[in-house]
């Protein structure tokens, strides 16, 4: 009797934060195309839903979650204390536009499906699993990782041509995915930011990752690309990426007025849903959904909470400059503060300190003097990037050691070269387009 009355308050639990997290995104949806002002309520829920759910975090992710808020907590305080006009929804509510994108996009896994096309063992197996992970990614989020690399978990152990394919497949599409975290972030967060003024260089830096990945591992493990048998991905299953990626752009070209994060949010509701109407009918794309949202949206909680408590440091961080405690050397940002963002995102994410709370403290430092949106831009975005593909910290990895179990020294091993030749050739471009006068 105690265990049935346990197992259905745990069960009550998860259908409350399902609901709360989905009528936060729904009302942050409506605030964002300003229908309605529902910031502080959206706030509300989202927040509730992430104490609910801290539970069921694990306690490497808990401590961190708890760090952020201390720390945010702590610099709103400091600046409150020194007569700082500090509300405490507005500093919870920072990010509560990308917990509203992360919930969204979270419904693209109703209609996310893997399917092999037919493969041939060797470079041409090699490039099409890399390019398919790549595309697929841009819209499956960390979930494509798991897919994928289930299919290329074979004699107990992933080959080092695997690991390679998983992590920079997935960390090279957010460069360029308005439905993965860092490019709307940036977007929102940074004064003057375009999409259209990134993607020519991020989507430039992409396939020289890309090419790269190619040119290593002929070089270093040519034995094992000659018989490299894959996963392929049939170009049907990546025809979902094309469209939503497609509709964002030109959503963005014809009505620039328009919010980006509102754009990719609504679409990643839209579209899984008018699919599923299309195959079986509303009825049924309704009840899949209902219980999407009960059973599977909570497993957002991770970047949900993440991305709430280091919007509260950033907030926290932004409130103290405003009133003075926390002083600037300069008063405009440049190619040398794109560079040492770049730098500090790559190197303290290879420390140990998340890379989305360190752009975040970044963000809120140099929110009020960016005069160099596009550079700044790339540098938070590719300093994501790289962190997420080499750091043995970053989610990614650790997704690669728990479930695939890739040793640490595998993954410094496979990412080391990489990392520093895209580093640098960053940091060239970084200077090459102050010097061209790109801002």
């Amino acid at each position: 009797m105690l265990a049935r009355t346990l197992n259905n308050a745990v069960d009550l639990s998860a259908r409350l934060s399902g609901v709360l997290i989905f009528s936060a995104m729904l009302l942050a949806l409506a605030d964002t195309f300003q229908l309605i002002e529902a910031t502080h309520i959206a706030t509300i829920l989202a927040w509730t839903f992430v104490a609910l759910e801290l539970k069921n975090l694990s306690a490497k992710q808990r401590r961190l979650i708890l760090i952020l808020s201390g720390a945010g907590l702590l610099f709103a305080g400091w600046a409150w204390l020194q007569g700082g006009d500090l509300s405490l929804l507005d500093i919870l509510s920072e990010h509560i536009k990308l917990a509203m994108l992360l919930a969204a996009v979270n419904f693209i896994r109703l209609v996310s499906r893997l399917e092999p096309a037919p493969d041939r063992k060797g470079v041409r197996s090699f490039l099409t699993t890399l390019g398919g992970m790549h595309f697929f990614s841009s819209v499956a989020n960390f979930s494509s990782v798991l897919m994928v690399g289930e299919q290329l978990y074979r004699s107990e152990r992933l080959t080092a041509l695997s690991q390679i394919i998983l992590a920079r497949g997935f960390s090279l599409a957010v460069l360029w995915s308005p439905f993965l975290s860092i490019l709307p972030m940036t977007l929102d967060k940074v004064p003057g930011s375009n999409i259209y003024a990134v993607y020519p260089f991020t989507i430039t830096l992409a396939c020289l990752g890309l090419l790269l990945t190619l040119v290593e591992s002929r070089l270093v493990r040519n034995e094992e690309l000659s018989c490299y048998a894959g996963y392929p991905i049939k170009s049907s299953t990546l025809l979902l990426p094309a469209v939503l990626i497609s509709s964002v752009l030109l959503t963005a070209w014809l009505y620039p007025s328009l919010p980006t994060l509102g754009v990719v949010a609504l679409l990643a509701l839209l579209a899984p849903f008018a699919l599923l109407s299309l195959r079986n009918g509303v009825g049924d794309a309704t009840r899949r959904a209902g219980r999407h949202i009960i059973e599977r949206l909570p497993d957002a909680r991770g970047e949900i909470a993440l991305f709430l408590t280091a919007g509260l440091l950033a907030a926290g961080v932004k409130a103290c400059i405003a009133t003075g405690l926390l002083e600037l050397p300069f008063a405009e940002t440049s190619a040398n503060t794109a560079a040492f963002v770049l730098l500090a995102v790559v190197i303290l994410g290879y420390a140990g300190i998340h890379q989305f709370a360190v752009v975040a403290i970044c963000m809120g430092f140099f929110a009020d003097i960016t005069t160099t949106p596009t550079l700044m831009a790339i540098a938070y975005i590719m300093g994501t990037s790289l962190a997420m593909s080499g750091s043995i910290f970053s989610g990614l990895n650790f997704i690669l050691q728990a479930r695939f179990r890739c040793s640490t020294r595998e993954i410094l091993a496979h990412n080391s070269v990489y990392t520093l030749i895209m580093l640098i050739s960053t940091l060239v471009l970084l200077y090459l387009l102050e010097y061209l006068g790109v801002r």
